[in-house]
């Protein structure tokens, strides 16, 4: 696969996850029937989503040319060829989800600790108590460039011992796209409650509401881990 070709695709990945979390997002401020599935009882109101849209669209526009332009330049580390090797794409999707969430979860305990970070940057995240799917990049444009080191540090990492899978680090952007839509929905978990040590909506949710405490998203044995893990019953 050539390089144009190989940035092509995943930014087509980056933008229908994007598609799929606007309509999600239209669906949960103007649906009345889906209101009893969700999370919290708190109230979105529609001209909440519009007024952070503008943020969302800019930082997503954002995302995608970074990304074009760092996987333009880093395709020399990945494997040119289709690789269907099951085992081999199981474990680069593994590795890459557990260095990007380990790393996730120390700059996002850093930006609590920290009062400066905290109330200049990422607060304008914490504006949502109660989010909703695209609100995963309602973020300081600074804040989800920080986030987006962990998946570039994850590959180069698996690059010096093997090259990386293009089909792993496809099934990896969907699968870390659609489980940040998961977990900003603030819709109760169907699915993904019933995976081990997996980041469901109740535990983000709870993040969000609370402030402190469920740094990890992806994998909440992080947060088990460090003690920072907040108790169900503080509910």
């Amino acid at each position: 696969m050539e390089h144009l070709s190989f940035v092509y695709y995943t930014i087509l990945i980056i933008v229908f996850c994007n598609i799929f979390g606007f309509f999600l997002s239209v669906i949960s401020v103007h649906s009345k029937f889906l209101y009893k599935y969700r999370i919290q009882k708190r109230k979105i109101k529609a001209s909440t989503f519009y007024n952070r849209l503008p943020l969302i669209l800019f930082n997503i526009i954002l995302l995608i040319v970074i990304s074009s332009i760092g996987l333009y330049y880093l395709y020399q580390i990945f494997d040119p060829s289709i690789n269907y090797n099951l085992l081999v794409i199981f474990l680069q999707v593994f590795v890459i989800l557990l260095i990007d969430d380990l790393y996730f979860y120390f700059l996002h305990s850093w930006m609590h600790k920290n009062d400066f970070i905290l109330n200049k940057i990422h607060r304008i995240h914490h504006k949502a108590i109660s989010p909703f799917a695209l609100e995963y990049i309602y973020v300081h444009p600074l804040e989800w460039i920080m986030g987006y080191v962990g998946p570039f540090i994850a590959i180069i990492i698996i690059s010096s011992l093997h090259p990386v899978n293009i089909l792993a680090f496809w099934i990896y952007q969907i699968i870390r796209n659609l489980h940040e839509l998961d977990v900003h929905s603030g819709y109760k978990s169907f699915f993904s409650k019933w995976i081990p040590f997996w980041g469901e909506s109740e535990h983000h949710d709870l993040h969000h509401e609370k402030l402190n405490g469920n740094y990890a998203t992806t994998f909440t044995f992080w947060d088990t881990f460090f003690k920072t893990k907040i108790n169900d019953n503080e509910k």
